[in-house]
């Protein structure tokens, strides 16, 4: 048959696989160590509460749970998320949440609703890999603002914003992960957090704050959410259960203005029409009974002790010149190799050579740089394969260091 590529779309040419979904095809091999995925522990899943909840509601409201719900979402489940949120200090109501399919879909529907191609989205430098693929699709200009342990640099975000503004490139969104940062782990501090807010109502431009991992947090809770200092209705706030549930009820919501959850409504109802009634009806149930409430705790402390072996690791392992985040929570770290080091290149002897796999550096910015960084994922794998794990990766950064980087 004649090659169809002529028939894609200006938008599917421009479209990336996930670097992220590709590896993980790689790391089903049985010697292959992964810290690629973001993935939870599978030791987290509530299976015996989910197997009392589901034949609960399936005795109690089969005619409702498989039936075809609302595009809004379950509205049990939205009070629930209303409740859920009232603890951060964000003030919503039923009629300001609106159920996803995964965070990932929040993201598309942002899209859809905000950005024409040739706009402008600021976000981190990294950034979270899954959204600099959604807004490449959308074909609009991504310009990164570098951080550092405490988040985005908010006088590069107000020189950024005013270059823009100078060149007459209005910015539609800031797009930040303020909560132990996918890839990085670091946390946007409170101070930086209101003048990230002050430069969006200076440079009248939304934020969309992308907060998947704020429950899982190691050292204390991590500052108020943008949504919670914002007064002006600017945010737009993104959040899902799985992290802190499991991510295979696929369960997350939008939580913004009512005006701007009906646009973001009828958006949706052209995607999938409304999110599966199942799995919204067992995790409002599960909340309703407080599970979700009491569950966090274990997770936490698990998750913290495979953070804390994982920089003991490095610590004893790694060669001089790498350095790494120290996150406070979430799921991930960032390590850094010496400058002239690639970790593309040193990804297939990683897993050929030494069955370790992690996700590249340069995914996770918009302008491609990057190329001496990974990201390193410590909640999925044992402890005793994040110790073997780190061992692998620092024996091959120690075998390449010398040839990369030789000493003057």
């Amino acid at each position: 048959m004649e090659d169809l590529a002529e028939f894609y779309s200006a938008s599917a040419r421009v479209m990336t696989r996930s670097l992220i979904r590709e590896l993980l095809k790689l790391t089903r091999r049985a010697n292959v160590i992964s810290f690629a995925g973001g993935l939870p522990d599978p030791s987290t899943f509530p299976v015996d509460e989910l197997k009392a909840i589901t034949a609960l509601i399936l005795e109690r409201e089969p005619h409702l749970a498989l039936q075809y719900g609302p595009t809004e979402g379950d509205p049990r489940l939205r009070e629930e998320l209303v409740r859920w949120m009232a603890k951060d200090g964000i003030a919503a109501t039923r009629d300001r949440v609106l159920i996803t399919t995964g965070s990932q879909q929040g993201l598309d529907i942002i899209g859809r609703v905000f950005l024409d191609p040739g706009d402008v989205v600021v976000l981190e430098r990294p950034s979270y890999m899954a959204a600099l693929q959604v807004f490449r699709s959308y074909r609009v200009e991504m310009v990164g603002v570098p951080q550092d342990d405490d988040g985005l640099r908010p006088e590069l975000l107000e020189e950024t914003l005013a270059a823009l503004a100078r060149s007459g490139k209005r910015v539609k969104i800031i797009y930040v992960v303020p909560d132990f940062q996918n890839p990085s782990g670091v946390t946007l501090s409170e101070k930086r957090r209101q003048r990230v807010l002050d430069l969006a109502r200076e440079y009248h431009t939304l934020v969309v704050e992308d907060s998947p991992y704020r429950e899982l947090a190691f050292e204390g809770a991590p500052p108020p959410p943008l949504a919670a200092l914002d007064g002006e209705g600017r945010v737009i706030y993104l959040s899902t259960f799985s992290k802190t549930l499991c991510p295979g009820l696929r369960i997350a919501w939008m939580a913004a203005g009512e005006d701007l959850i009906q646009q973001c409504v009828t958006a949706k109802q052209a995607m999938d029409l409304c999110c599966p009634a199942f799995t919204q009806a067992i995790a409002a149930e599960f909340c309703a009974q407080g599970h979700i409430y009491t569950r966090i705790p274990p997770i936490t402390a698990l998750y913290r002790r495979k953070r804390d072996v994982m920089l003991s690791a490095l610590t004893r392992e790694m060669p001089k010149g790498v350095t790494w985040t120290r996150p406070q929570g979430g799921l991930f770290l960032w390590v850094r190799l010496p400058e002239g080091m690639d970790t593309e290149q040193l990804l297939g002897p990683a897993v050929e050579e030494e069955g370790i796999a992690y996700v590249v550096g340069s995914g996770f910015h918009a302008d491609g740089t990057g190329k001496n960084t990974m990201r390193l994922n410590f909640s999925y794998p044992s402890e005793e394969n994040i110790e073997e794990g780190i061992r692998r990766l620092a024996r091959l950064v120690k075998r390449r260091l010398p040839t990369l980087t030789p000493a003057p």
